[in-house]
């Protein structure tokens, strides 16, 4: 583990201590290009600090201090030597504790903070999650964020007075929630079973993040005419061509997609529309949607006019028969592609022989 970027960039940190989970590198990054890169100034908290990461991190990028909750010993050992390899520790306190009892004194003395981690053991009950994040919102300062990382989204019903949307990141889901009143962020959902991604599905995935603050590409699980390539697969790939989109995120849906909305607190979906034919049917799917969740919005996408032909199911079948899909599906997954769905055509065919 090392500090990714600000003063202390490149910076090793200690051997995690035995029990310990820390956050990934790949996931304290996808964290920091959430909130932003770089900081003038404000209090970090970081609960259930581990190895302090996440807090050394955000004073690297600018911020004045950060306090480092912690109960464990051998953590609370790291946290301090962290801070010390960083050249931070002037910066930082770590106060021993049981986080619960820590927020309490915390609140007595009426501090605030601009950004606050709370990233506990998976092992931890929902109820101790709920009570934690109740306490958040007065220890928040205006236009501050709590960032929350877990296993499953944090109970809603914890969190009336702090609103968000989750993010899931392998097996890590990340939540960012700020004050209710303040929580102004526009996000969209763009669903599909993507089997696999083509450009013409970019090229809308593009489009909406340059309208929404962030968007959530939600790969379908159970899909009705049955996907030649697993989900997880399917996800993998859309990660990897979407990289570059920093406001965008991949997740998988296995469900209505108004629960998955609902849960992550959107009711905009978007989706691309190459032709009339796909009108009718995404015109009745729309109309269900807001039988089922009647504040939930469609918006459509126009596909450019170089895309109006494409599809996933016409990809499929070039590649399957060893055609040229380049220029079809983007270049960065174009072997990855032909390699999947070749075989799972010469497979089936083995299959029909045999």
């Amino acid at each position: 583990m090392r500090i990714i970027a600000g003063e202390a960039r490149g910076t090793r940190l200690v051997s995690v201590p035995s029990g310990v989970r820390p956050t990934s590198d790949r996931v304290r990054e996808a964290v920091f290009n959430a909130l932003g890169q770089f900081f003038e100034g404000g209090e970090v908290l970081d609960l259930y600090a581990g190895t302090g990461a996440l807090g050394i991190e955000a004073l690297s990028r600018g911020f004045n201090g950060a306090k480092f909750v912690e109960k464990n010993g051998r953590a609370v050992r790291a946290v301090r030597e962290n801070l010390e390899r960083a050249g931070l520790s002037e910066r930082g306190e770590v106060l021993r504790g049981d986080v619960e009892e820590v927020l309490e004194r915390l609140l007595l003395e009426e501090q605030e903070f601009n950004l606050i981690f709370v990233d506990p053991p998976y092992k931890i009950a929902p109820k101790e999650i709920g009570g934690v994040l109740k306490r958040l919102a007065a220890l928040l300062a205006p236009g501050g964020r709590v960032v929350v990382e877990s296993g499953d989204p944090p109970p809603v019903q914890a969190t009336e007075s702090l609103k968000g949307e989750s993010r899931r990141y392998g097996g890590t889901v990340v939540t960012f929630l700020e004050r209710s009143e303040e929580h102004t962020m526009k996000l969209a959902i763009c669903p599909g079973s993507f089997d696999p991604i083509t450009v013409g599905h970019l090229d809308v995935i593009r489009r909406a993040a340059s309208i929404y603050d962030h968007v959530v590409v939600a790969v379908g699980k159970n899909v009705k005419k049955g996907p030649k390539v697993s989900v997880e697969e399917r996800a993998r790939l859309i990660e990897k061509v979407t990289g570059p989109l920093e406001n965008v995120s991949v997740e998988i849906i296995d469900g209505l997609l108004v629960e998955f909305a609902r849960e992550r607190g959107t009711r905009v979906v978007v989706k691309g529309l190459r032709a009339g034919s796909d009108f009718e049917s995404e015109f009745q799917q729309a109309q269900l949607n807001r039988i089922l969740y009647p504040e939930f919005e469609t918006v459509f996408i126009m596909a450019a006019a170089e895309h109006s032909f494409l599809s996933s199911s016409a990809v499929r079948e070039i590649a399957s028969y060893g055609g040229d899909v380049r220029g079809l599906v983007p270049d960065e997954i174009l072997d990855t592609v032909r390699h999947l769905y070749v075989n799972e055509n010469g497979q089936a065919a083995a299959s029909d022989r045999g």
